[in-house]
């Protein structure tokens, strides 16, 4: 088992099969901290796609005991933020993404609002954004329309 074959199951639209590819691993077998970390990642990442956010963040926290200065389970839980509404918590989540090395995060904040589904929670997410800083979040007025 690898992960590129749990993330490709992501990346194909199949998170149910990401799911089962990671649940299958002895957890207890991997010594490799980031590798282990960069598996829940993944896996807290297709639980995010099923709207399972509380398993989402489950695994976001035991990657980031794994390896607590990897960058991709705290922009895990930026994002598990915004799907929650809590969007103080997730820019704060989001900043200590870029704190670890994080450089793409205004990238995935985007990204995070395009591929919300509910046009009600994406126009939420928009205005909130526009409302801390118009000019760095310009690009969110597209959602409000």
């Amino acid at each position: 088992m690898d992960r590129r074959s749990s993330s490709n199951w992501r990346k194909a639209d199949d998170p149910e099969k990401a799911l089962q590819v990671t649940e299958k691993v002895n957890w207890h077998k991997i010594k490799e901290s980031d590798l282990k970390s960069a598996l829940l990642v993944t896996r807290g990442a297709a639980f995010r796609d099923l709207n399972l956010l509380d398993e989402a963040e489950n695994c976001a926290m035991q990657a980031m005991e794994c390896q607590p200065d990897s960058h991709q389970p705290y922009t895990l839980m930026g994002a598990i933020s915004f799907d929650r509404r809590e969007y103080d918590e997730g820019e704060s989540w989001f900043e200590m993404a870029a704190e670890r090395g994080a450089d793409d995060i205004d990238d995935e904040i985007e990204r995070i609002v395009r591929m919300t589904k509910d046009r009600d929670k994406r126009r939420e997410a928009a205005e909130y954004l526009l409302n801390k800083d118009p000019n760095h979040y310009e690009w969110a007025k597209s959602y409000l329309k």
